[in-house]
């Protein structure tokens, strides 16, 4: 990303959480957490330094007439921090839809909500502290300096810890993703090692249902973008299964890894929601997949030279587009990677109708239930025709291999994924932890060793 801008901050502890806000007024307010094996641990809320770049990223310059207390070294300022107990394994902000409640007091609203999850699933509410005649509360800086009249500070406060258990916390399997439902915001879903993915309404605190969703642990879900039904996951059985809340008896496995291998991470492209991407633990390449012609992966994205860390779906493209969007990647061998799947996959078959594998009683399933979630990545007229057969088999060969072979789109005529090399690459001084992009998708925030860098795409 070289010549294009970078934005940093160095929170003074070691992180591994990152999330853009939602919310079209502060666009670059990001949530950080902690991980510290010893001490307490802690969510952090930064925004830029800026207040008259704040509601804009790309225009960024250092006011010398505000009266805040600013770093003139760092890009962000320290809003809110409250401890954690343990580290978070993510953290999230509420979806854009659910904004609508939110007032900072000012309007009788309640706060922007943040959730984690580590010991259990915990909500967070950054509120604004105002004094009685509109002054901001006396607030103290960090370098001493009291905040200008006038303006407010903010505070992150805990809202609510959710848990099936009556026992104490500490004792309780650790929660290692949730998923937040646009399209039912008061919808989250967790998963732990305990090998169940769980359905939290956080109006009331209660589980909704709780399910036994792998054979071993589970280590990330996902809800399909609008969706307020379906879900998928992944763990360390190594397959990738979807969940339906209307059909809860049954789940049906999309993708299994070679040699079990777990799968650590899953994502799905915000703008074609039958794409996704995923990653096994101590892999180095991103899987791309599609939902409607499961088995295989339609492309691998490499690059890297160490095991991932974080991946993401970023801008979808130009609105012609028909892709997926840009991915990023990150991992242990210090590298922010940008894939461009912007466009079509290359060479690839239309949607498979071949019955998928599926769990329990959906063995008798005689068609992918995924197969007609939005229209396919091309149409399928020609999408034979420009493919060169590599390994002279015919079409008709090539299409009626074995069932896990036949049932993919996007890839070679040999039936591997096509390889995928990215575009821009950035380097960071030690391993990246995590990374995610803002809500426009133009902005991609690292965090590797105690600092978070935002680059512009």
């Amino acid at each position: 990303m070289g010549s294009q801008r970078l934005l940093q901050y160095d929170s003074g502890y070691p992180l591994y959480g990152v999330s853009f806000s939602n919310s079209s007024s502060h666009p670059s307010r990001i949530a950080l957490t902690t991980i510290n094996s010893s001490a307490t641990n802690k969510l952090i809320v930064v925004d830029q330094q800026d207040p008259y770049s704040r509601h804009n990223p790309h225009h960024h310059h250092h006011s010398h007439h505000s009266h805040s207390h600013h770093n003139p070294n760092q890009d962000f300022q320290q809003l809110a921090s409250t401890p954690l107990t343990f580290p978070a394994t993510k953290v999230g902000w509420e979806p854009r839809e659910s904004l609508s409640g939110v007032g900072y007091g000012d309007n009788g609203g309640r706060g922007e909500l943040i959730a984690t999850s580590g010991d259990a699933l915990r909500l967070f509410e950054v509120t604004k502290e105002w004094n009685s005649d509109g002054m901001a509360s006396g607030y103290i800086g960090k370098n001493g300096w009291s905040e200008s009249e006038g303006s407010s500070s903010y505070s992150v406060k805990s809202r609510s810890m959710l848990t099936n258990s009556k026992t104490p916390h500490a004792s309780l399997p650790p929660v290692t993703s949730f998923s937040w439902n646009p399209k039912a915001p008061h919808s989250i879903v967790t998963c732990s090692i305990d090998t169940t993915a769980t359905l939290w309404d956080i109006n009331t605190s209660q589980a909704l249902t709780q399910l036994i969703a792998h054979d071993r642990a589970v280590y990330d879900l996902s809800w399909l973008p609008d969706s307020s039904d379906i879900f998928v996951s992944v763990g360390a059985d190594g397959s990738l299964r979807a969940f339906d809340l209307r059909q809860l008896e049954h789940s049906t496995i999309l993708y299994e890894s070679s040699k079990d291998t777990p799968l650590a991470r899953i994502a799905f492209s915000k703008k074609e929601q039958h794409m996704m991407a995923c990653f096994g633990l101590d892999d180095n390449k991103v899987l791309v997949l599609d939902m409607r012609s499961p088995g295989q992966p339609v492309a691998e994205l490499v690059g890297h030279t160490a095991p991932l860390g974080g991946l993401a779906w970023g801008a979808p493209g130009r609105g012609d587009s028909t892709g997926g969007g840009w991915i990023a990647s990150c991992g242990d061998d210090s590298q922010l990677l940008l894939y461009d799947l912007t466009q079509p996959l290359p060479e690839s078959r239309p949607p498979s109708t071949k019955p998928t594998n599926s769990h329990q009683t959906s063995r008798t399933n005689s068609s992918n239930p995924y197969g007609a979630l939005s229209p396919p990545i091309t149409p399928n007229s020609h999408a034979h025709a420009q493919r060169p057969l590599s390994t002279g088999q015919s079409q008709s060969q090539s299409r009626s291999r074995s069932r896990a072979d036949s049932s993919t789109t996007g890839t070679s005529a040999s039936g591997e994924p096509i390889e995928i090399l990215p575009v821009k690459a950035w380097n960071a001084q030690t391993e990246i932890n995590n990374l995610a992009f803002n809500e426009k998708g133009d902005w991609v925030g690292c965090v590797s060793g105690t600092r978070l860098n935002v680059l512009a795409l």
